[in-house]
Parts: structure tokens; sequence; C-alpha cells
């Protein structure tokens, strides 16, 4: 991205803390300015905060320039298991925050599967808070990205409601996420004590995914963190291994499904943004 100012922070408030990984500031003051890239499976939610864009979304692909008639505009990034094109263009002003699997959960009231049916979609669920016009105001006529900071996280606890399913949510989150120890989606409902449809439907619920298409997609994002950001593993196949895949065939055969190239080529194509956090792949055109 080139004519930007990209700025990343952590949440302060502990309560955040538990549900929200970081948030990111993104700004362009040129009517030029464009930029394309692949955004890929991601076990977070990100939830982009827009002033003055319109935006046009068909399945894979999402379109965002800037529009001055236009006051704001929120758009939620939902589960999908290839690759989102994404196209910015203009001067563009926006907060993104990524949610922690189950974050999103304990900031909107009916439940993800209905908000996030889709890839992406505009996101329409704070409109109606009493404080959310003055909130967007006056977060956009800060420039002050600490103040920003304040403001938004003041804003999110007055949406914050508790999850009673968490305790279950979670403990199948940390089963799902054990890659030394492949548990069957029996195993896990059992351990829940709920049937294995109960469970499916459960899960749907609150991730807007199934249970096996969530592991895969986290399966894919564990093996690339340990590729970017550990020394340990020198192989593909050690890699692949640690991550649970069985074998390497299988291992590529995942990585093309979900990000079009095989591993290597995949690498070696990618950029990291806002502290490593972001994986992108930008398109030069």
């Amino acid at each position: 991205m080139n004519n930007q100012q990209l700025h990343t922070f952590y949440p302060e408030d502990p309560l955040l803390k538990k549900y929200i990984d970081y948030y990111y500031f993104l700004k362009t003051d040129d009517d030029s300015f464009y930029s394309s890239y692949y955004s890929f499976p991601n076990v977070a939610y990100s939830l982009n905060i827009h002033k003055s864009v319109s935006c046009a979304i068909d399945g894979h692909t999402i379109s965002v320039k800037n529009d001055p008639g236009n006051d704001y505009l929120c758009i939620l990034q939902g589960k999908y298991n290839v690759p989102i094109f994404v196209k910015l263009q203009g001067r563009l002003d926006k907060i993104t925050i990524s949610f922690k699997p189950l974050g999103l959960n304990h900031f909107i009231k009916p439940t993800l599967d209905e908000v996030a049916p889709k890839p992406s979609q505009v996101f329409t669920n704070w409109q109606n808070h009493p404080s959310y016009n003055t909130f967007m105001q006056a977060f956009f006529e800060s420039g002050s990205p600490v103040a920003r900071l304040r403001l938004l996280e003041k804003f999110l606890l007055a949406q914050y409601r508790p999850l009673i399913e968490e305790p279950l949510l979670e403990r199948s989150l940390k089963m799902l996420t054990d890659f030394d120890h492949e548990y069957t989606i029996a195993e896990i409902a059992s351990s829940l004590m709920l049937s294995d449809r109960t469970f499916n439907r459960l899960f749907h619920k609150h991730f807007a995914i199934s249970p096996v298409a969530f592991r895969k997609i986290a399966r894919f994002r564990h093996s690339l963190n340990n590729k970017l950001f550990s020394q340990q593993f020198g192989s593909l196949t050690e890699i692949g291994y640690k991550s649970n895949f069985y074998d390497q065939a299988y291992f590529i055969k995942v990585y093309r499904e979900i990000t079009g190239e095989n591993p290597s080529r995949f690498f070696d194509s990618i950029t990291k943004l806002a502290d490593d956090r972001l994986i992108f792949k930008f398109i030069r055109e």
C-alpha cells in the first residue's frame, strides 16, 4: 500500500482483551490511491468501519471507494474458505477490529450466523444504538489515534453482553485447535454432553461455519504462523506435520484449496503488515 498511514493498536481494556486481537487504523490522503490484494481465510472476524465510502460486494470480491456523499459504513468479513479479493480506491479513513473466533458474539444481539451469512456483508447491527452516530462523528473528527482508541473502546464496552454458551464453545475451540491430538467431532460433542447434531448446530450459530470447516482454516493458519514466525521448523514437511496435516500431499491440497497456490509459491508471494498480523497478497495492476 502506497500513500497510506497504517497504525496498529491492541485492546487496553481487560474485558476487550479477551475478545479482540488488535485494531488497525488505515488512512489515505490521495484521491488517486489504489490498492488491490487477496485476503486469506482466518479464524478471526474482521469488522471494518469506514467514513465516506461506497462498496460493491460480489461473492468473494469486495470494492471500496471514496464517496463523500455517504457518512459511515461498516463491512463485516465472515467465514470464507477461499481468498477474498479486495480493492480500495481514493481517500479512505477506516478502523478494522479483528475479533477473536468467539469475540464478536459478545457485541451483537442476533447470532453470528444471522449477522454474517456471507463471506462479506454490510454490518448494520450497531446503527440503532443511541450512541452510534455520536461515536462515529467523534471518532472520525478526532485526529489523535490514542483518542480514537479510547472512543472506540468506550463504544464497544457499551455493546458488550455475556454469552451463556461461552464455556462450552471455548472448550470446543480448544479441542478443535489441539493439533497434537485431533479429536473427532463425535468426541468433542460427547465431551460437551451434546449430540453431534446439537453441537454442529450450536457451533454454526456462533461461528457461521461448521466445526470441520473451522478446523481446516485453523490448521491452515497454524501452519502459516509456524512458517512465518517460528525458527523451529526448517521444511514444509515439518510445518505440515506440526499442524497435523497427515501427509505432504494433503498439506499441498489444502493450501491449493485455501490460497489457490502450493505452499512454496504462496509463502513467496505474501506481505505482512500491522505488526505482521495481516497477511495479504498484493496485486500489481
